[in-house]
Protein backbone atom coordinates (compact mmCIF):
# COMPACT_ATOMS: atom_id res chain seq x y z
CA UNK A 1 0.00 0.00 0.00
CA UNK A 2 1.33 3.34 -0.51
CA UNK A 3 2.52 5.67 2.30
CA UNK A 4 -0.57 8.58 0.69
CA UNK A 5 -3.07 5.88 1.03
CA UNK A 6 -1.70 4.67 4.76
CA UNK A 7 -1.49 8.30 5.92
CA UNK A 8 -5.63 8.97 4.37
CA UNK A 9 -6.50 6.16 6.04
CA UNK A 10 -4.78 7.20 9.44
CA UNK A 11 -6.44 10.55 9.02
CA UNK A 12 -10.01 9.11 8.40
CA UNK A 13 -9.58 6.52 11.51
CA UNK A 14 -8.56 9.15 13.82
CA UNK A 15 -11.30 11.60 12.87
CA UNK A 16 -13.93 8.42 13.36
CA UNK A 17 -12.23 8.19 16.50
CA UNK A 18 -12.60 12.14 17.65
CA UNK A 19 -16.10 11.95 16.28
CA UNK A 20 -16.88 8.58 18.42
CA UNK A 21 -15.04 10.91 21.17
CA UNK A 22 -17.41 13.91 20.88
CA UNK A 23 -20.38 12.34 20.20
CA UNK A 24 -22.65 10.61 22.59
CA UNK A 25 -25.11 8.01 21.36
CA UNK A 26 -28.33 9.70 20.43
CA UNK A 27 -31.58 9.78 23.44
CA UNK A 28 -34.01 8.26 21.19
CA UNK A 29 -37.20 7.21 22.44
CA UNK A 30 -35.96 7.65 26.17
CA UNK A 31 -37.19 11.44 25.73
CA UNK A 32 -39.73 12.14 28.90
CA UNK A 33 -38.39 9.17 30.81
CA UNK A 34 -36.08 10.45 32.95
CA UNK A 35 -34.88 6.81 34.50
CA UNK A 36 -34.12 5.78 31.33
CA UNK A 37 -32.52 9.19 30.64
CA UNK A 38 -30.52 8.98 33.86
CA UNK A 39 -29.36 4.98 32.77
CA UNK A 40 -28.46 5.94 29.21
CA UNK A 41 -25.99 8.77 30.84
CA UNK A 42 -24.48 6.78 33.18
CA UNK A 43 -23.66 3.79 30.71
CA UNK A 44 -22.14 6.67 28.16
CA UNK A 45 -19.73 8.45 31.43
CA UNK A 46 -18.78 4.93 31.65
CA UNK A 47 -17.09 5.13 28.76
CA UNK A 48 -14.63 7.86 29.81
CA UNK A 49 -15.41 10.58 26.80
CA UNK A 50 -13.71 13.58 27.04
CA UNK A 51 -15.11 16.98 27.74
CA UNK A 52 -16.48 17.90 24.42
CA UNK A 53 -18.93 14.67 24.43
CA UNK A 54 -19.98 15.07 27.70
CA UNK A 55 -21.13 18.62 26.99
CA UNK A 56 -22.73 17.32 23.99
CA UNK A 57 -24.63 14.93 26.25
CA UNK A 58 -25.60 17.86 28.87
CA UNK A 59 -26.97 19.42 25.50
CA UNK A 60 -28.94 16.49 24.49
CA UNK A 61 -30.43 15.63 28.26
CA UNK A 62 -31.79 19.63 28.24
CA UNK A 63 -33.44 19.12 24.92
CA UNK A 64 -35.31 15.92 25.81
CA UNK A 65 -37.13 17.36 29.29
CA UNK A 66 -39.66 20.30 29.42
CA UNK A 67 -36.73 23.41 28.42
CA UNK A 68 -36.05 21.60 24.94
CA UNK A 69 -34.33 22.76 22.13
CA UNK A 70 -35.54 26.52 22.84
CA UNK A 71 -34.65 26.41 26.32
CA UNK A 72 -31.20 25.14 25.16
CA UNK A 73 -30.69 27.63 22.75
CA UNK A 74 -32.27 30.70 24.78
CA UNK A 75 -31.39 29.77 28.74
CA UNK A 76 -28.25 28.24 28.02
CA UNK A 77 -27.08 29.56 24.60
CA UNK A 78 -26.19 26.26 23.97
CA UNK A 79 -23.51 25.85 26.43
CA UNK A 80 -21.06 28.20 24.69
CA UNK A 81 -19.24 30.99 24.93
CA UNK A 82 -20.04 33.32 28.25
CA UNK A 83 -22.43 29.89 29.18
CA UNK A 84 -20.09 26.94 28.99
CA UNK A 85 -19.49 24.84 31.79
CA UNK A 86 -16.96 22.04 32.58
CA UNK A 87 -18.97 18.83 33.36
CA UNK A 88 -15.96 17.42 34.68
CA UNK A 89 -16.55 19.88 38.58
CA UNK A 90 -18.41 17.45 40.51
CA UNK A 91 -22.29 17.96 40.86
CA UNK A 92 -22.76 19.59 37.39
CA UNK A 93 -23.61 16.83 35.12
CA UNK A 94 -26.02 15.33 38.05
CA UNK A 95 -27.36 18.66 38.03
CA UNK A 96 -27.78 19.20 34.54
CA UNK A 97 -29.27 15.60 34.40
CA UNK A 98 -32.44 17.07 36.71
CA UNK A 99 -33.27 19.39 33.78
CA UNK A 100 -34.85 16.07 31.78
CA UNK A 101 -37.44 15.09 35.20
CA UNK A 102 -41.28 15.19 34.38
CA UNK A 103 -41.55 18.03 37.58
CA UNK A 104 -41.26 21.01 36.20
CA UNK A 105 -40.52 22.93 39.95
CA UNK A 106 -37.35 20.66 40.33
CA UNK A 107 -36.67 21.48 36.59
CA UNK A 108 -37.04 25.22 37.38
CA UNK A 109 -34.73 25.33 40.58
CA UNK A 110 -32.09 23.08 38.92
CA UNK A 111 -32.33 25.35 36.11
CA UNK A 112 -31.66 28.36 38.14
CA UNK A 113 -28.74 26.25 40.22
CA UNK A 114 -27.27 25.27 36.94
CA UNK A 115 -27.34 29.08 35.68
CA UNK A 116 -25.55 30.40 38.79
CA UNK A 117 -22.86 27.80 38.50
CA UNK A 118 -22.37 28.70 35.10
CA UNK A 119 -22.15 32.58 36.27
CA UNK A 120 -19.41 31.50 38.82
CA UNK A 121 -17.64 29.19 36.56
CA UNK A 122 -17.14 32.00 33.95
CA UNK A 123 -16.74 34.79 36.82
CA UNK A 124 -13.05 35.65 37.21
CA UNK A 125 -13.56 36.45 40.77
CA UNK A 126 -14.64 33.04 41.78
CA UNK A 127 -14.37 29.28 41.33
CA UNK A 128 -16.52 26.65 40.87
CA UNK A 129 -15.62 23.27 42.97
CA UNK A 130 -18.80 21.75 43.99
CA UNK A 131 -22.47 21.15 43.22
CA UNK A 132 -25.56 19.68 44.99
CA UNK A 133 -22.65 18.49 47.82
CA UNK A 134 -23.81 15.64 50.84
CA UNK A 135 -23.44 16.82 53.92
CA UNK A 136 -23.42 14.30 56.73
CA UNK A 137 -23.41 16.40 59.72
CA UNK A 138 -23.77 14.96 63.57
CA UNK A 139 -27.18 17.73 63.61
CA UNK A 140 -28.24 15.99 60.68
CA UNK A 141 -27.83 15.34 56.96
CA UNK A 142 -28.07 18.29 54.07
CA UNK A 143 -26.67 19.78 50.94
CA UNK A 144 -24.91 22.11 49.46
CA UNK A 145 -26.39 23.89 46.25
CA UNK A 146 -22.93 25.39 45.36
CA UNK A 147 -19.48 25.36 47.16
CA UNK A 148 -17.08 27.86 45.43
CA UNK A 149 -13.64 29.44 46.28
CA UNK A 150 -12.93 33.18 46.18
CA UNK A 151 -9.83 34.11 44.07
CA UNK A 152 -8.94 37.15 46.45
CA UNK A 153 -9.09 35.63 49.71
CA UNK A 154 -8.66 31.89 49.22
CA UNK A 155 -11.87 31.22 51.13
CA UNK A 156 -14.50 28.58 50.50
CA UNK A 157 -17.90 29.47 50.68
CA UNK A 158 -21.58 27.58 50.39
CA UNK A 159 -24.39 29.03 48.37
CA UNK A 160 -28.27 27.73 48.38
CA UNK A 161 -30.40 28.72 46.19
CA UNK A 162 -33.71 29.35 46.53
CA UNK A 163 -36.99 30.72 45.59
CA UNK A 164 -39.75 31.03 47.44
CA UNK A 165 -42.03 34.02 47.60
CA UNK A 166 -42.78 36.06 51.01
CA UNK A 167 -45.89 34.14 51.71
CA UNK A 168 -44.24 30.66 51.41
CA UNK A 169 -41.39 32.27 53.70
CA UNK A 170 -43.94 32.68 56.47
CA UNK A 171 -45.72 29.14 56.12
CA UNK A 172 -42.10 27.54 56.21
CA UNK A 173 -40.22 29.43 58.52
CA UNK A 174 -39.50 27.02 61.16
CA UNK A 175 -38.06 24.59 58.24
CA UNK A 176 -35.86 27.50 56.46
CA UNK A 177 -34.63 29.08 59.93
CA UNK A 178 -33.87 25.06 60.90
CA UNK A 179 -31.82 24.78 57.52
CA UNK A 180 -30.06 28.36 58.50
CA UNK A 181 -29.33 26.80 61.56
CA UNK A 182 -27.53 23.67 60.34
CA UNK A 183 -25.20 26.32 58.16
CA UNK A 184 -24.25 28.22 60.89
CA UNK A 185 -23.36 25.32 62.51
CA UNK A 186 -21.39 24.20 58.89
CA UNK A 187 -19.59 27.93 58.93
CA UNK A 188 -18.33 27.06 62.46
CA UNK A 189 -17.34 23.49 61.78
CA UNK A 190 -15.30 24.84 58.50
CA UNK A 191 -14.95 28.51 58.14
CA UNK A 192 -16.75 28.61 55.28
CA UNK A 193 -19.23 31.95 54.59
CA UNK A 194 -23.03 31.11 54.10
CA UNK A 195 -24.88 32.83 51.27
CA UNK A 196 -28.71 31.98 51.02
CA UNK A 197 -30.11 33.43 47.64
CA UNK A 198 -33.46 33.63 47.22
CA UNK A 199 -35.14 34.95 43.48
CA UNK A 200 -37.55 36.84 45.37
CA UNK A 201 -37.40 39.17 48.27
CA UNK A 202 -36.88 37.92 52.01
CA UNK A 203 -39.10 38.32 55.32
CA UNK A 204 -37.66 40.18 57.95
CA UNK A 205 -37.42 37.44 60.49
CA UNK A 206 -35.88 35.40 58.16
CA UNK A 207 -33.15 38.22 57.12
CA UNK A 208 -32.73 39.17 60.85
CA UNK A 209 -32.18 35.40 61.82
CA UNK A 210 -29.43 34.85 59.17
CA UNK A 211 -27.62 37.80 59.75
CA UNK A 212 -27.77 36.54 63.30
CA UNK A 213 -26.46 33.55 62.33
CA UNK A 214 -23.64 35.02 60.20
CA UNK A 215 -25.14 34.60 56.47
CA UNK A 216 -25.38 36.42 53.97
CA UNK A 217 -28.52 36.92 52.28
CA UNK A 218 -29.25 38.64 48.92
CA UNK A 219 -32.62 38.93 47.41
CA UNK A 220 -34.47 39.41 44.21
CA UNK A 221 -31.40 37.82 42.16
CA UNK A 222 -32.37 37.21 38.65
CA UNK A 223 -30.49 35.31 35.66
CA UNK A 224 -31.74 37.06 32.43
CA UNK A 225 -30.19 39.94 30.30
CA UNK A 226 -33.67 41.88 31.02
CA UNK A 227 -34.34 42.15 34.72
CA UNK A 228 -37.62 43.46 35.89
CA UNK A 229 -36.87 46.63 38.12
CA UNK A 230 -35.97 45.83 41.96
CA UNK A 231 -34.14 42.59 40.86
CA UNK A 232 -30.44 42.60 40.85
CA UNK A 233 -28.36 40.73 38.25
CA UNK A 234 -26.30 37.41 39.36
CA UNK A 235 -23.19 39.09 38.28
CA UNK A 236 -24.25 42.14 41.54
CA UNK A 237 -25.15 39.27 43.98
CA UNK A 238 -21.26 38.00 42.98
CA UNK A 239 -20.11 41.75 44.03
CA UNK A 240 -21.71 41.40 47.39
CA UNK A 241 -20.87 37.98 47.66
CA UNK A 242 -17.05 39.33 47.06
CA UNK A 243 -17.35 41.86 49.32
CA UNK A 244 -18.25 39.75 51.95
CA UNK A 245 -15.39 37.54 51.28
CA UNK A 246 -13.01 40.20 52.08
CA UNK A 247 -14.26 41.40 54.99
CA UNK A 248 -14.52 38.13 56.50
CA UNK A 249 -10.61 37.59 55.71
CA UNK A 250 -9.27 40.70 56.55
CA UNK A 251 -11.59 40.36 59.84
CA UNK A 252 -9.71 36.70 60.24
CA UNK A 253 -6.01 38.25 58.77
CA UNK A 254 -6.59 41.01 61.69
CA UNK A 255 -7.56 38.91 64.53
CA UNK A 256 -4.68 35.88 63.80
CA UNK A 257 -2.03 38.99 63.17
CA UNK A 258 -3.11 40.42 66.71
CA UNK A 259 -2.96 36.71 68.10
CA UNK A 260 0.77 36.09 66.88
CA UNK A 261 1.63 39.80 67.98
CA UNK A 262 -0.12 38.91 71.72
CA UNK A 263 1.44 35.40 71.82
CA UNK A 264 5.22 37.20 70.68
CA UNK A 265 4.92 39.03 73.51
CA UNK A 266 3.92 36.62 76.14
CA UNK A 267 6.78 34.06 75.20
CA UNK A 268 9.09 37.12 75.17
CA UNK A 269 8.24 37.84 78.60
CA UNK A 270 8.00 34.51 80.18
CA UNK A 271 10.55 32.42 78.04
CA UNK A 272 13.52 33.33 79.66
CA UNK A 273 11.82 32.79 83.23
CA UNK A 274 10.52 29.22 82.39
CA UNK A 275 14.13 28.16 81.88
CA UNK A 276 15.39 29.97 84.32
CA UNK A 277 12.72 27.85 86.60
CA UNK A 278 13.66 24.78 84.85
CA UNK A 279 17.08 25.22 86.02
CA UNK A 280 16.28 26.02 89.80
CA UNK A 281 14.30 22.54 89.62
CA UNK A 282 17.46 21.13 90.96
CA UNK A 283 18.10 23.71 93.83
CA UNK A 284 16.58 21.64 96.90
CA UNK A 285 16.53 25.00 98.84
CA UNK A 286 13.55 26.51 96.35
CA UNK A 287 10.97 24.37 97.54
CA UNK A 288 8.52 26.57 95.33
CA UNK A 289 10.93 25.81 92.34
CA UNK A 290 7.52 23.50 90.57
CA UNK A 291 5.27 26.50 90.98
CA UNK A 292 7.48 28.86 89.61
CA UNK A 293 7.46 26.55 86.63
CA UNK A 294 4.16 26.02 86.85
CA UNK A 295 3.21 30.16 86.13
CA UNK A 296 6.37 30.89 83.90
CA UNK A 297 5.29 27.78 82.03
CA UNK A 298 1.80 28.41 81.79
CA UNK A 299 2.39 31.66 80.45
CA UNK A 300 5.07 30.41 77.68
CA UNK A 301 2.74 27.67 76.92
CA UNK A 302 -0.05 30.22 76.56
CA UNK A 303 2.05 32.46 74.49
CA UNK A 304 3.24 29.15 72.08
CA UNK A 305 -0.61 28.18 72.08
CA UNK A 306 -1.46 32.28 70.34
CA UNK A 307 1.16 32.39 67.88
CA UNK A 308 0.42 28.80 66.46
CA UNK A 309 -3.33 29.81 66.41
CA UNK A 310 -3.18 33.13 64.71
CA UNK A 311 -0.62 31.70 62.43
CA UNK A 312 -3.04 29.23 61.52
CA UNK A 313 -5.73 31.52 60.70
CA UNK A 314 -3.98 33.86 59.04
CA UNK A 315 -2.38 31.31 56.68
CA UNK A 316 -5.22 28.70 56.37
CA UNK A 317 -6.91 30.14 53.02
CA UNK A 318 -3.61 29.39 51.05
CA UNK A 319 -4.54 25.58 51.31
CA UNK A 320 -6.93 23.30 50.43
CA UNK A 321 -10.21 23.21 51.14
CA UNK A 322 -9.91 19.68 53.81
CA UNK A 323 -6.67 21.40 55.50
CA UNK A 324 -8.16 25.04 55.66
CA UNK A 325 -10.88 23.36 57.21
CA UNK A 326 -9.01 21.99 60.05
CA UNK A 327 -6.60 24.84 60.16
CA UNK A 328 -9.71 26.88 60.97
CA UNK A 329 -10.70 24.09 63.49
CA UNK A 330 -7.06 24.64 65.34
CA UNK A 331 -7.03 28.38 65.29
CA UNK A 332 -10.54 28.64 67.08
CA UNK A 333 -9.73 25.48 69.73
CA UNK A 334 -6.08 26.86 69.78
CA UNK A 335 -7.05 30.40 70.73
CA UNK A 336 -9.46 29.29 73.61
CA UNK A 337 -7.28 26.41 75.18
CA UNK A 338 -4.29 29.59 75.13
CA UNK A 339 -6.43 31.58 76.85
CA UNK A 340 -7.31 29.52 79.17
CA UNK A 341 -3.95 28.45 80.02
CA UNK A 342 -2.95 32.22 80.61
CA UNK A 343 -5.92 31.98 83.08
CA UNK A 344 -4.17 29.21 84.91
CA UNK A 345 -1.15 31.06 85.18
CA UNK A 346 -2.65 33.97 86.85
CA UNK A 347 -4.24 31.58 89.03
CA UNK A 348 -1.17 30.03 89.99
CA UNK A 349 0.59 33.57 90.69
CA UNK A 350 -1.95 34.41 93.22
CA UNK A 351 -1.67 31.62 94.94
CA UNK A 352 2.21 31.78 95.34
CA UNK A 353 1.45 35.70 96.55
CA UNK A 354 -0.87 34.26 99.03
CA UNK A 355 1.59 31.45 100.38
CA UNK A 356 3.93 34.35 100.24
CA UNK A 357 6.50 33.07 97.52
CA UNK A 358 6.50 36.23 96.07
CA UNK A 359 5.69 39.37 97.55
CA UNK A 360 2.77 41.95 96.16
CA UNK A 361 5.61 44.02 94.72
CA UNK A 362 6.41 41.31 92.30
CA UNK A 363 3.21 39.89 91.41
CA UNK A 364 2.50 43.68 90.32
CA UNK A 365 5.88 43.88 88.35
CA UNK A 366 4.75 40.98 86.96
CA UNK A 367 1.60 41.20 86.19
CA UNK A 368 2.29 44.64 84.77
CA UNK A 369 5.37 44.40 82.48
CA UNK A 370 3.86 40.97 81.18
CA UNK A 371 0.51 43.24 80.31
CA UNK A 372 2.74 45.99 78.78
CA UNK A 373 4.64 43.27 76.39
CA UNK A 374 1.67 41.67 75.21
CA UNK A 375 -0.41 45.08 75.02
CA UNK A 376 2.66 46.09 72.93
CA UNK A 377 2.25 43.17 70.34
CA UNK A 378 -1.25 43.33 70.20
CA UNK A 379 -1.59 47.29 69.71
CA UNK A 380 1.02 47.20 67.21
CA UNK A 381 -0.48 43.63 65.10
CA UNK A 382 -3.58 45.53 65.37
CA UNK A 383 -2.26 48.43 63.76
CA UNK A 384 -0.19 46.89 61.01
CA UNK A 385 -3.19 44.69 59.59
CA UNK A 386 -6.10 47.44 59.78
CA UNK A 387 -2.76 49.83 58.47
CA UNK A 388 -2.27 47.20 55.49
CA UNK A 389 -5.76 46.19 54.78
CA UNK A 390 -6.94 49.47 54.25
CA UNK A 391 -4.03 50.85 52.26
CA UNK A 392 -3.84 47.19 50.18
CA UNK A 393 -6.85 45.48 50.13
CA UNK A 394 -5.31 42.06 50.53
CA UNK A 395 -5.86 39.43 53.40
CA UNK A 396 -2.84 37.58 53.08
CA UNK A 397 -0.90 41.14 53.19
CA UNK A 398 -2.95 42.28 56.06
CA UNK A 399 -1.85 39.04 58.19
CA UNK A 400 1.72 39.75 57.19
CA UNK A 401 1.18 43.55 58.38
CA UNK A 402 -0.25 42.27 61.85
CA UNK A 403 2.59 40.00 61.91
CA UNK A 404 5.31 42.70 61.82
CA UNK A 405 3.24 45.14 63.56
CA UNK A 406 2.82 42.81 66.60
CA UNK A 407 6.69 42.35 66.57
CA UNK A 408 7.53 45.75 66.67
CA UNK A 409 4.97 46.14 69.10
CA UNK A 410 6.66 43.78 71.34
CA UNK A 411 10.30 44.68 71.01
CA UNK A 412 9.63 48.49 71.60
CA UNK A 413 7.69 47.49 75.29
CA UNK A 414 10.32 44.55 76.00
CA UNK A 415 12.60 47.59 75.90
CA UNK A 416 11.28 50.69 76.87
CA UNK A 417 8.13 49.18 78.52
CA UNK A 418 10.76 47.89 81.25
CA UNK A 419 12.50 51.22 81.53
CA UNK A 420 9.39 52.89 82.12
CA UNK A 421 7.58 50.26 84.45
CA UNK A 422 11.05 50.63 86.92
CA UNK A 423 10.87 54.27 87.20
CA UNK A 424 6.92 54.23 87.73
CA UNK A 425 8.25 51.59 90.80
CA UNK A 426 11.02 53.58 92.15
CA UNK A 427 8.73 56.76 92.30
CA UNK A 428 6.01 54.82 93.97
CA UNK A 429 8.23 53.75 96.53
CA UNK A 430 9.60 56.60 97.41
CA UNK A 431 6.17 58.19 97.70
CA UNK A 432 5.44 55.14 99.97
CA UNK A 433 8.84 55.89 101.99
CA UNK A 434 7.90 59.57 102.15
CA UNK A 435 4.36 58.87 103.54
CA UNK A 436 5.24 56.02 105.95
CA UNK A 437 8.32 58.17 107.48
CA UNK A 438 5.63 60.97 107.99
CA UNK A 439 3.06 59.07 109.20
CA UNK A 440 6.13 58.18 112.25
CA UNK A 441 7.50 61.92 112.55
CA UNK A 442 3.35 62.70 113.33
CA UNK A 443 2.87 60.09 115.82
CA UNK A 444 5.95 61.43 117.99
CA UNK A 445 5.48 65.04 117.25
CA UNK A 446 8.53 65.57 115.51
CA UNK A 447 9.25 68.16 112.90
CA UNK A 448 9.50 66.27 109.36
CA UNK A 449 12.64 67.00 107.69
CA UNK A 450 12.33 64.37 104.80
CA UNK A 451 12.67 65.85 101.35
CA UNK A 452 9.81 66.10 99.25
CA UNK A 453 9.82 62.22 97.11
CA UNK A 454 8.79 64.80 93.70
CA UNK A 455 12.50 66.13 94.09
Amino acid sequence: MKPSLLLLVGMLLAHGHAAAQVAPPAIGDRVGDYASIRTWHEQYLATSPGQRGRVEALRQIVRSGSLGERGLQRIFHNLEGRMAIDPSIPGVEKTARLLASPNRAQVKGHTRELLYAIGIHNDGRNSLIEMSRKLDRPWGKTDADIVLRNHRTGLYGRIEVKNYSLRSQITNQAQLTAQMGKMAREARLTGQPQFWINRQGITPQLRRYAARSGILTLDKVGTGQRLPAGTQSFNQALAKMDAHFMRVAQRRAMFGGTMIGFGVGLLTESLPETWAAVQGLSDHNHPGAWSRLGSAGSYSIAGAGMIVSGSALSFAPRFAEATQGRLYAVGKLGGAFSVAVLGAGVAIDISRYHNGAISAEELWRRAAHASSVAAGGTTGAWLGSSITAVATANPALAAAGGIAGGLLGTSIMTYAGGAILDQTMEAARQRHDQAFGESIYRRYGLASTLPDAST
